[in-house]
């Protein structure tokens, strides 16, 4: 074989190689771009529920919670993944209560403080719901995160009813969400850990 043949030949593979990942990519771009554009909306009409539970992660999230809690939607409220040290006067004074509003955080908010990840928040949820014998959880976190925490909590408590309740940061643009390399980055990553979540819960026994 000629070295122009041999040449000939590296080229090729070189341009299939290059041909087959810009495939992939596109696929990848593609359903990623399906999952942000699929994130889930706040539900038009929010029904009663048994309790509400909202994980860690945002002040957005506290705020929507103590509301639906202020509207009546349940009697009690899990803040769920509560760091260390964290009291409820602290929260009081970062959020600035309102004095119903704090008299609300004191008699119907618990803190769970173990929780570290969307799995233990779902374990959390499950005592919680198992010691106040709740039926129906509404869920409150974030519109990226909605979709694997819906996976998560149907998974630790397939007999409960979750209600998605999900809340949209006002600094996430899910419609330009590839012109923000730290937006990217937060869709590409929850969506793996999605996709490899949802993949571990297929193939384990039940």
């Amino acid at each position: 074989m000629t070295v122009l043949s041999k040449r000939h030949i590296f080229w090729q593979k070189c341009l299939m190689a290059g041909s087959s990942l810009v495939i992939i990519i596109a696929v990848f771009v593609s359903i990623l771009q399906h999952f942000v554009l699929t994130l889930p909306h706040l539900p038009k009409n929010t029904p009663m529920v048994d309790g509400i539970v909202v994980t860690t992660g945002g002040q957005d999230r506290l705020a929507a919670g103590l509301d639906l809690l202020s509207q009546n939607k349940a009697p009690y409220l899990l803040l769920s993944g509560v760091g260390e040290g964290i009291t409820k006067q602290m929260i009081k004074s970062s959020l600035a209560l309102t004095p119903d509003r704090a008299a609300q955080l004191e008699c119907c908010v618990a803190l769970e403080f173990q929780a570290k990840d969307t799995k233990g928040n779902a374990l959390a949820t499950k005592k919680w719901a198992d010691d106040n014998q709740l039926s129906v959880i509404l869920l409150v976190t974030a519109d990226y995160h909605m979709p694997r925490a819906r996976l998560e909590f149907a998974a630790q408590m397939p007999r409960r009813t979750i209600v998605a309740y999900p809340i949209n940061a006002a600094d996430l643009d899910g419609k330009s969400w590839y012109s923000d390399w730290h937006v990217m980055r937060l869709y590409i990553r929850e969506f793996l850990k999605y996709s490899l979540r949802r993949l571990t819960l297929l193939i384990q026994p039940s």
